[in-house]
This record gives C-alpha cells, sequence and structure tokens, in this order.
C-alpha cells in the first residue's frame, strides 16, 4: 500500500492535541475544528461525520476509532471492566469493515494509540472473586425443612420415594467482574484477529478462557448502494399552472458583423545574417524588432528611426542619444514626460547629457545626486548648497575633505536655525564642532530655565550650573523672590526654594516644591490654602488622608479668576516660557514682584 493510499487521520504525526485539516479526512477526521469535531482535535462526538472513505485504514474509520479509545482510556484509569464493554465492541465494529491485512496500514498516530490502549487492558491482572455473603445461603435450606407439613397428606409410599431422589446441584454464581474481565479480553481478542495479529490475539483469548467461533470471526458484508429509482416523469407543459400574462420579447434586431480576425503572422526565422533579417522584418512592418536587431549589433542610428516609426519614443530616445544625434533628441524629448526622459537617459548611461538635462532645468537636487553617484562630492557640496540643502552640503563636504567649506555651511546652516527659533538645533550643530562657547550665547538668548534644560540636554551641566547660579545672583540683586526661588528649585536646593516661596506668599508655587520632595500632605494643606481644591483633594488621596480628601470634595470650589498681564508674563518667565507680548519686559526679565 502507498504512502498516498494511508490514511491521515486526526491528528497525524503526533499533532492530534491541535487537529488540522485533510483531504483525506472529509467526514469529521479532519481535526478538533472542522465540522462535528471537539475541542481537543480527536473529532467529535460519536458518529461524527460520515466516512466517505471504504478503504482501508480510511480516514473516518480511524477518527472513529480514535474517538472510542478516549472514553476506553477513562475506563481504563479505573480498571472499570463493564465500562470498557461498550468502547472495545465499538472498536470492533469499526475496525471489521476495513479488512486490514496488518496493523500497519493503519496511520501512524491510530496504530500507536490502538497498540497503547488495548495492551494495557490486556495487562490488568484479572479481578479476585468477590465473597458471597452468608445470607444467601439460608434462603436455600429453609424449603427443606418446610417439606413435612407439606406432604402430610400424601401416600407413604411416596415419603421414600421423595427421600431416596438425590437434590439437583444449583448452578454457580457468576462473578459480574470476572464475567466482564472475560468478555474485554475475548473482544480484545477478536480485534486483534480483525488485524491478522494471531499471538496478540490468542494471548487474549487464553486470559478469556474461551475461543472464537467462525461466526465470531466472520466480517460483515459491505452494504449495496441503494438502487436509484426512476425519476418521474414531468407533467406536459398544459398541465403546469398558468404563470401569468407576461410581455412579449422584443425581436432582436440583426447582429453586426464581425470584422475579419486578422490572420497571426508567421514566426520570424532568422537567416544568420542580421543584415538581411533587420530588411525582412522592415519590410514586414516589423520595425520595432528590427531596430532592437539594429541596437543589439551597435547600429543606433537606424535603430533610433525604427523605434520612431514604430511608435515607441523612449526607446528612439534612448538609441538617439547613442548615435550621438542631438537633432533627434530635441525632437523627442517634445514627446515625453521629464520622468521619461531621465529614464531613458539613466539607461542609456548618458551621464553627461542627464547633467545638461538637470542643469537646463535648475534642478540642482538631481544635479547633486549625479556628482555624489560619481564620487565628486565637492560638486555635490556645492550643488546641495544651491538646492538650499544646507544639512546635505556640509556633508558632502565632509566626505570631500573639504573642511573650510563644511565650516562655513555649518555657519550659514546655524544662521537659518536660530532666524527659524530653533536656538536648540543651532547649538547641537555648535556643540559637534567643538563650539561651547558659542552654544552658550546662542541658548542664553532664550528665556533662563529653558536654556538651563537646553544646556542639561546638550551635556553642558557644568556650564548650566554656573549659569544658574549667575541668574540666581541677578534675582537676588532685582529682589524677585519668584525667580530667586525658581533658581534654587533648578539647582536642587528645594527646601530652601520651599522657603522663599512661603516667603512670598506663593503657597501654589511652595506645595508643588513639597509634592517633589514626597511630603504629599505638607503639599495638599498648601494647595487648599491657596484654593486649588481639586489637586489638594487628588494630593490628599495619594497621602492615603482619605478623611481630608472626603472634606476638600464637599467643599464648594471658588470661581477661578482672570490673570493680570503681570502675573502671566512671571509665571511664563518662572517655567522658562516667552512671556506675552501684553507684558512689559524690561531686558528680557520680569518686573520686580514685591514680597
Amino acid at each position: 500500500m502507498t504512502d498516498e493510499n494511508k490514511a491521515k487521520g486526526p491528528g497525524q504525526n503526533g499533532r492530534g492535541d491541535r487537529g488540522g485539516f485533510s483531504f483525506d479526512d472529509r467526514g469529521g477526521g479532519g481535526g478538533g475544528r472542522g465540522r462535528g469535531g471537539d475541542r481537543d482535535g480527536r473529532g467529535g462526538g460519536r458518529g461524527g461525520g460520515r466516512d466517505r472513505r471504504d478503504g482501508p485504514g480510511g480516514g473516518g474509520a480511524s477518527y472513529r476509532v480514535v474517538n472510542e479509545l478516549s472514553a476506553l482510556e477513562k475506563a481504563l484509569t479505573k480498571a472499570d471492566f463493564v465500562a470498557m464493554k461498550e468502547p472495545l465492541n465499538a472498536v470492533l465494529r469499526a475496525m471489521k469493515p476495513l479488512r486490514l491485512k496488518s496493523i500497519e496500514n493503519l496511520d501512524l498516530n491510530t496504530r500507536g494509540r490502538l497498540i497503547t490502549s488495548l495492551m494495557r487492558v490486556q495487562r490488568l491482572p484479572k479481578p479476585a472473586p468477590s465473597e458471597a455473603p452468608a445470607a444467601d445461603a439460608a434462603p436455600a435450606e429453609a424449603p427443606a425443612a418446610d417439606a413435612a407439613p407439606a406432604a402430610e397428606g400424601a401416600p407413604e409410599a411416596a415419603a421414600p420415594e421423595a427421600a431416596a431422589a438425590p437434590a439437583a446441584p444449583a448452578a454457580p454464581a457468576v462473578d459480574p467482574k470476572i464475567a466482564a474481565y472475560g468478555d474485554a479480553q475475548f473482544t480484545i481478542g477478536l480485534i486483534w484477529s480483525s488485524v491478522n495479529d494471531a499471538d496478540r490475539a490468542r494471548a487474549a483469548f487464553e486470559n478469556a478462557g474461551r475461543q472464537p467461533t467462525e461466526a465470531d470471526l466472520a466480517v460483515p458484508a459491505q452494504a449495496a448502494a441503494p438502487e436509484r429509482t426512476e425519476r418521474p416523469a414531468r407533467g406536459d407543459r398544459k398541465d403546469r399552472p398558468p404563470r401569468g400574462d407576461r410581455k412579449d420579447r422584443p425581436e432582436r434586431g440583426e447582429r453586426p458583423a464581425r470584422p475579419a480576425r486578422p490572420e497571426r503572422p508567421e514566426p520570424f526565422v532568422s537567416s544568420g545574417d542580421w543584415q538581411v533579417d533587420v530588411k525582412t522584418l522592415e519590410t514586414a512592418g516589423r520595425t520595432r524588432d528590427a531596430a532592437r536587431i539594429h541596437e543589439k549589433n551597435q547600429s543606433f542610428a537606424d535603430a533610433s528611426r525604427l523605434f520612431e516609426a514604430g511608435g515607441d519614443h523612449k526607446s528612439a530616445l534612448r538609441t538617439a542619444v547613442m548615435a550621438k544625434n542631438d537633432e533627434a533628441f530635441v525632437r523627442l524629448s517634445a514627446k515625453l514626460k521629464p520622468e521619461e526622459i531621465v529614464e531613458a537617459l539613466e539607461r542609456a548611461s548618458a551621464w553627461e547629457k542627464l547633467m545638461e538635462f538637470h542643469v537646463a532645468k535648475g534642478d540642482f537636487e538631481s544635479i547633486a545626486k549625479l556628482y555624489e553617484r560619481a564620487n565628486q562630492f565637492d560638486q555635490a557640496g556645492l550643488a546641495w548648497e544651491r538646492s538650499g540643502k544646507l544639512s546635505l552640503a556640509r556633508k558632502a563636504y565632509e566626505r570631500a575633505k573639504d573642511f573650510g567649506g563644511a565650516h562655513r555651511v555649518r555657519d550659514l546652516e546655524v544662521q537659518k536655525l536660530i532666524e527659524r527659533g530653533d536656538r536648540l538645533g543651532a547649538a547641537t550643530l555648535q556643540v559637534g564642532a567643538g563650539k561651547k562657547a558659542e552654544a552658550l550665547e546662542t541658548l542664553k538668548a532664550l528665556p533662563g530655565p529653558k536654556a538651563f534644560h537646553f544646556m542639561e540636554k546638550l551635556k553642558m551641566k557644568a556650564e548650566a550650573d554656573a549659569f544658574a547660579k549667575e541668574e540666581l545672583a541677578k534675582a537676588e540683586a532685582a529682589n524677585n523672590p519668584v525667580q530667586r526661588a525658581r533658581w534654587l528649585e533648578l539647582l536642587g536646593r528645594q527646601q530652601e526654594a520651599a522657603d522663599v516661596y512661603l516667603a512670598a506668599d506663593r503657597k501654589d508655587k511652595a506645595a508643588f516644591v513639597f509634592e517633589a520632595m514626597g511630603e504629599l500632605k505638607k503639599a495638599a494643606e498648601l494647595l487648599e490654602a491657596a484654593g486649588q481644591l481639586d489637586k489638594a483633594q487628588a494630593l490628599f488621596t495619594r497621602a492615603g488622608d482619605t478623611a481630608n480628601a472626603d472634606r476638600v470634595k464637599a467643599l464648594p470650589r471658588p470661581e477661578p479668576k482672570p490673570k493680570s498681564a503681570a502675573a502671566a508674563a512671571e509665571e511664563a518667565e518662572a517655567e522658562g516660557q516667552m512671556p506675552p507680548p501684553s507684558a512689559p519686559t524690561t531686558g528680557g526679565s520680569t518686573p520686580t514682584a514685591t514680597a
């Protein structure tokens, strides 16, 4: 039997727990996710799916065998021979119609599980007989004692005959456990016999204590297919019920005559001489085929002429460039799009012509790419600079080892970034070039806290601390407690910053400092005093003080007051933002606030 005829039952090759689809298992033997299959990959319930395959090892039969083995294994764990009877009989009913010459004809998964389950049952010890209860023997002796009164009216001659007749021996009681064990072993023997395994069948019959008859070993005949009944004759159209009035079908007009199909040209056979071939093809009107032969033999002028005659303007332009026919190039360029011209010139490797084309259009970006492709990075830098791509121009100069040009373009790039308002990007370029002093001057034009954060971002920690101390001294000299506290906070002196905020009656600012210090309850109390009840409630909740959180939640919320321009400018400066345009400024600093 070939491998193609072997059954591909559920879970073949050890994948029974996942299931799967097989074209051989059309009735439910394809796994747990098919129609009629359960979730463990062994098919559906009993009889799930119809076995459409009658050959040896059919997929449907394998499915039924594996399905019944599941019930057998459950009974096997309890050594319950009574519960094993039905699964074993079902396995036997599934195995007999297969008419297998050997158990090897089953698929690997079914064969392995069948052998394992049957051998486990066959190795189980025979159960011990159960002891008969004493109460069962007493009723048997009672009729003998009652015999005398019952025989008082009988003739005296009958008594000696009744006494002389021996009592018939009672049939021995059969233990149900031993009987179930024998039935299980006998059924296993029949299963082994159905696959022609004589040795295992003999051992099973010996365990059962009886041998099978010819009727037990007989294989049921295959059921014949039901005869197909004749289809009843259809009635005449006159007998059908009327369909109602229908509109008359419009008459069809005459169909237009189809044009004659052009004859398919015969395949061209080369004569061996390409010049003769091109003349033959050109005479037959196959100009593009002739042009390809011209191009292959480097006859570019004729190839361009024939491509143009055949309507292939891109190929005509390419071959005209290769023939150095400028007049044809100008004429054909007017018929093509710019991207088509570029493609044709690139295919022709006409880089000088392509450069002239880009220069005429003023496309310096494409020119720069061409120079980079030719490894002419100094010219590429000039082209990138002309196109306004200063970053790419600087990199091209660096690759060309033109450091003077790279520094010049970097200065232009820094200036352009400053004009756009990207001082962090400008300072990044200056730090990369080793110009930390210029980078500091670039950042100092920003609001103090923002400049401090940018310095830290550029890993200039020492310069940032020195800048913060200078700004702290300026705030102390100007008697600006808010700025002073803010710089103390940035320098990490949080307790001092909180004290300054409290002295300036800025409980809201002090609350955030205490929150950063981890003193949530103190911060919540300050926020409550400042009227920010929602934030206070949230901090009380974070601190685990539910009583105060509920108390603050019940308080009425005050109406928000609009901020003055001076207060908005002060807060913006403290947070490192640019002040609003309406806020008066003096040299980039906010007005002095009084304590």
